[in-house]
């Protein structure tokens, strides 16, 4: 399940038209967020798909791994004592994108280093894309 949050009904039905492009079936949703919920889409697809129509719409993933990426920027590889922060970030991707039923955050010594991976990846690259698939790959267990 992808979750999108639009700007306004304009931009909902830009959404829309975007995602059935692409074959899916976007659903409205009004709990826990207004917006459009689409099943069995890579939230990265559904993403690039709303880019290319022009609409502002975005996967509510995509915005939670950005501002997980904005958090260990401001931290500055600094994560000692701070796996609880990183554990709640992690969480809040999984739960505002709806798939913690799928998803779990890996243990406190396999989040840090994940983290401080990611940093180092972030200050190579200079902010890499993080895909949905590297974020479960490296933050995440199935349930």
């Amino acid at each position: 399940m992808v979750r999108i949050r639009c700007a306004d009904a304009a931009d909902e039905a830009r959404c829309r038209a975007a995602l059935e492009r692409l074959g899916l079936s976007p659903e409205a949703q009004l709990i826990p967020m207004a917006g459009l919920v689409v099943r069995d889409a890579s939230p990265d697809d559904v993403n690039e798909a709303l880019v290319a129509a022009g609409a502002r719409g975005r996967a509510v993933a995509r915005e939670r791994i950005g501002q997980l990426v904005g958090w260990l920027i401001d931290r500055e590889g600094e994560l000692d004592g701070r796996v609880r922060n990183v554990r709640s970030l992690v969480e809040r991707v999984l739960s505002d994108a709806g798939l913690k039923e799928r998803w779990t955050p890996r243990d406190d010594d396999a989040l840090l280093a994940a983290a401080r991976a990611l940093h180092e990846r972030i200050q190579a690259e200079g902010a890499p894309f993080v895909s949905w698939d590297a974020f479960v790959d490296a933050f995440c267990v199935a349930r």
